[in-house]
């Protein structure tokens, strides 16, 4: 058995440096296969994630032109809806006036009517001037 193991050792110390090297490149290649697909699946994952980074540029830069459009046209809407503000509350300014007109007016007409009647009762009180009222009005 002792000849068998000097055999084996001879042969392993021979086999040895030859083995180890054809390990190192086997673990160097094995590494390298796998830094390989590390960086294949990192890759595809980054790919991925900038292919949806473009895709919601392209949403976003879609959205934002629609909400431009919205916005030129509330903000048109708006300008409408305050010209018409304007004018309807300078309408109401001439509807106060006409009210405060109509109020001097019915101011005078209650003179009017007053003067009327006290004319009238001066009238029915002496009979001479309505006699002459009624000559001339003949």
């Amino acid at each position: 058995m002792s000849v068998t193991s000097q055999s084996v050792a001879s042969l392993s110390s021979q086999m040895s440096p030859v083995s180890s090297t054809q390990r190192t490149a086997e673990a160097k290649d094995a590494f390298k296969a796998a830094l390989t697909s590390v960086g294949a699946s990192i890759d595809a994952e980054l790919q991925a994630r900038a292919k949806n980074i473009h895709a919601n540029a392209k949403a976003l830069t879609k959205q934002e032109d629609g909400l431009r459009q919205e916005t030129k046209a509330v903000t048109k809407e708006n300008d409408s809806i305050q010209k018409l503000l304007d004018q309807t509350s300078k309408e109401v300014q001439d509807f106060s006036e006409i009210d405060r007109l109509l109020a001097d007016l019915d101011g005078e007409l209650g003179m009017i009517e007053l003067t009327l009647q006290l004319a009238e009762e001066s009238d029915e009180g002496s009979p001479q001037e309505s006699n002459n009222r009624q000559d001339v009005t003949n």
